[in-house]
């Protein structure tokens, strides 16, 4: 989509670091995912400026909210002019620097 709209410079947040890796370095032929990720490294060697980074969910939970919503509707582009009910707790969270730890469990 951005591609199509002639972005010419895009920044791609991941929230998987193995994802992330695979993008920046490549992965073997033999893996599983090896398909899914040579066909997103055919979108990012384009002629266009790609950043890719690594966020962890928990930081970046209105975009994984939106993505989740999005299996609710139609194929194709959607524009909001208003922030969609399923999420728009988690942007008012977000605009008011809300933050959530990660809980991690050692050992």
């Amino acid at each position: 989509m951005a591609w199509e709209c002639k972005v010419s410079q895009l920044e791609l947040e991941v929230d998987s670091e193995v994802v992330v890796g695979f993008l920046r370095t490549g992965i073997s032929e033999s893996h599983p995912l090896s398909f899914l990720v040579r066909m997103c490294y055919g979108f990012i060697s384009r002629d266009w400026i790609v950043r890719i980074s690594h966020k962890y969910r928990e930081a970046n939970r209105l975009a994984d909210g939106l993505a989740n919503y999005a299996f609710s509707l139609p194929l194709g582009f959607q524009f909001f002019y208003v922030c969609p009910d399923a999420v728009y707790s988690v942007m008012l969270e977000d605009r008011n620097g809300m933050s959530f730890p990660r809980h991690v469990r050692l050992g």
